[in-house]
């Protein structure tokens, strides 16, 4: 029989075993959750996976969907480009043309390649232009049709708008927007468009949705109208696949153009790279009849300066005539160029729309127009008499890609 002091003893050690024994079932126990953890995280993370390359693979289809239907709908007239920002932009095709293939021996535009179609002096068999004017998007802007135009940005943010969109993407140029217009002028399509707050000034029944749901021609609110939602007249081919828009509804801002106290410069064909402290100067102002503002006139220099120089304010003296009975003084000399881009004409029988100028200080160009402007407008209406730093919301703009 043993002893008390033998029984503790024992009573201990079995302690000792038991808790032994149940440290080692929890470790156990603990191994094996961990186990079930790591493959259910796995598991989860496969799920994730599968379903994150199963998304990818429906968006994919969504977009090249969607730019089949358009492609296919236009006869290859129309595509769409996706953005760096994902956004979609629909864009008209404009295949490559020689000058004096249009058949306007008028204009004496000389012949070979539009410089729309040049960049650098290398040919480009065809540019895309946004069909519609630029709208608010996602991280940026979208080129879609049925919604408000963007609006309310200066040259400089209309310009970041299109470059941030990625490579190849550019701000409309003076050069696209020109070949454009001689190509409409050639086939008899020139557009009309919001001329007239949400319907044309030349026909009253061709109408538009307008941003504050207002009666078309009522001169109150906001006659903005919704991106290509006017009739086919209104495309820059008379087809609901044109480039929508250009005439009337919001003027727009032109890249690779401006007038610095009168004088034009330019590039010298279309290639956005080149920074604007290097485009090209020409031999051309936009002189003045008066000091005070008479008709405007192209000159080899400024005989009648209408403000200081260097003068960037968006107020005083400026001038208008309409683009195509702008006159030239006697010892100017024609840049075909200039001509070529719709910045001036050896004729009459050309585009129509105001020329506006102030011939001093910096100035980028606005053209086509907005929902008020009525005959003022045009494929030819060209606003140089304000600064790149002005927004409004009758001014937007449309971005176009090099292939």
């Amino acid at each position: 029989m043993s002893t008390i002091a033998e029984q503790i003893e024992n009573l201990k050690s079995a302690s000792v075993e038991q808790t032994q024994a149940s440290q080692q079932l929890a470790q156990e126990v603990a191994g094996k959750m961990g186990d079930i953890d790591q493959k259910v995280n796995q598991s989860i993370q496969q799920v994730e996976q599968t379903y994150d390359e199963k998304a990818s693979g429906l968006t994919i289809i969504a977009t090249d969907g969607y730019k089949k239907a358009v492609e296919s709908a236009s006869g290859g007239k129309n595509t769409v480009v996706y953005d760096a920002q994902g956004n979609p932009n629909v864009m008209v095709v404009v295949p490559r043309f020689n000058v004096e293939d249009l058949g306007l021996t008028e204009l004496d535009l000389g012949s070979g390649t539009h410089p729309a179609f040049q960049t650098n002096g290398a040919p480009r068999s065809e540019i895309l232009v946004g069909k519609f004017l630029a709208s608010n998007a996602s991280g940026g802007t979208a080129v879609v049709g049925g919604v408000q135009p963007r609006v309310s940005v200066n040259f400089d943010t209309a310009k970041n708008f299109c470059t941030q969109k990625g490579d190849n993407w550019h701000l409309m140029s003076i050069h696209e927007w020109a070949a454009i217009a001689l190509w409409s002028l050639a086939n008899g399509t020139v557009p009309r468009g919001n001329t007239n707050h949400g319907r044309s000034h030349v026909n009253y029944w061709e109408t538009a949705p307008r941003a504050d749901g207002g009666i078309p021609g009522d001169s109150d609110g906001t006659g903005r109208t919704d991106t290509g939602k006017g009739p086919a007249a209104w495309g820059h081919d008379h087809t609901d696949f044109g480039i929508q828009d250009l005439v009337g509804n919001v003027w727009e801002w032109i890249d690779q153009m401006k007038l610095q106290d009168g004088r034009i410069i330019t590039t010298l064909d279309n290639n956005p790279s080149v920074a604007e402290a290097n485009w090209t100067p020409h031999q051309a102002y936009y002189d003045s009849t008066s000091e005070t503002g008479g008709n405007p006139i192209l000159n080899s220099t400024v005989t009648n300066r209408m403000g200081d120089l260097g003068d960037d304010a968006n107020s005083g003296n400026s001038n208008f005539i309409d683009f195509r009975s702008m006159s030239q003084d006697p010892s100017y000399t024609p840049i075909q160029l200039l001509r070529r881009l719709l910045l001036e004409t050896a004729t009459d029988q050309t585009v129509g729309g105001r020329l506006y100028t102030r011939n001093y200080g910096e100035r980028l160009p606005l053209r086509g127009g907005d929902w008020g402007s009525g005959s003022s407008a045009g494929l030819g209406a060209l606003r140089l008499g304000i600064s790149r730093s002005l927004s409004h919301s009758s001014i937007g703009f449309r971005p176009a890609f090099f292939v």
